[in-house]
């Protein structure tokens, strides 16, 4: 009896394979002959599923935002609290273990890729928004009125692409005491939302109360 093959189990092979060679070798390495040897199959059978190298980049570069998207979607389901919830969703978004530290090294090959592919730069753009969106939707309940939520959201986005590249290419004897730092930066961004208007309010409230 033939073996039945599981073909999404064997594109997830493929694409977690061009994720080690473009996380340990670079963007340039990841050829359809290179991710092949990478899985141990021939160039034959990774084009049965990838018709050539910019497809399977591409669906690459979406897994890897799909696998992110789908663990802080976790993490936010798992907290009630809205200032804990988008705190432990930035600590997920950074490269905090060894895991997300090959996503963002790949992140980073894409990054310089994209320039010159549109096909690259219109799926990186998509996750993007989709993440800025998600962000927005973290921090809506911690802005206060007349704050912009997608101002706020930007801003919380933009600290995570910078800790995410500082720690992507942070030397192994410093990763450790880089990532402390990074969360910490978090940790600080996160309490500080609406910290000012909730003063300036108390500051109302106590003159208020002293002119009656």
């Amino acid at each position: 009896m033939p073996r039945v093959v599981d073909h999404a189990e064997r594109r997830t092979k493929f694409i977690v394979a061009s994720w080690g060679v473009i996380a340990n070798e670079g963007l340039n390495a990841a050829t359809l002959r290179r991710v092949a040897a990478a899985a141990g199959v021939t160039t034959g059978a990774l084009t049965h599923y990838f018709t050539d190298r910019e497809a399977l980049l591409v669906e690459a570069l979406r897994a890897a935002h799909f696998a992110a998207g789908a663990r802080m979607l976790r993490a936010a389901g798992k907290l009630d609290d809205d200032r804990k919830r988008l705190l432990a969703v930035l600590e997920e978004a950074l490269p905090l273990d060894n895991r997300r530290l090959q996503e963002w090294r790949v992140w980073l090959a894409f990054w310089g890729e994209a320039v010159g592919s549109l096909a690259l730069s219109e799926e990186n753009q998509r996750r993007i928004e989709e993440w800025r969106d998600f962000a927005e939707t973290l921090v809506l309940p911690l802005v206060p009125p007349g704050q912009s939520t997608a101002v706020v959201a930007m801003s919380l986005v933009a600290l995570i692409d910078g800790l995410g590249v500082r720690l992507a290419l942070a030397p192994a004897a410093s990763l450790a005491s880089e990532r402390r730092d990074a969360r910490a930066s978090i940790a600080r961004a996160v309490a500080s939302l609406g910290a000012e208007t909730t003063a300036e309010r108390k500051a109302t409230q106590n003159q208020g109360g002293k002119g009656v």
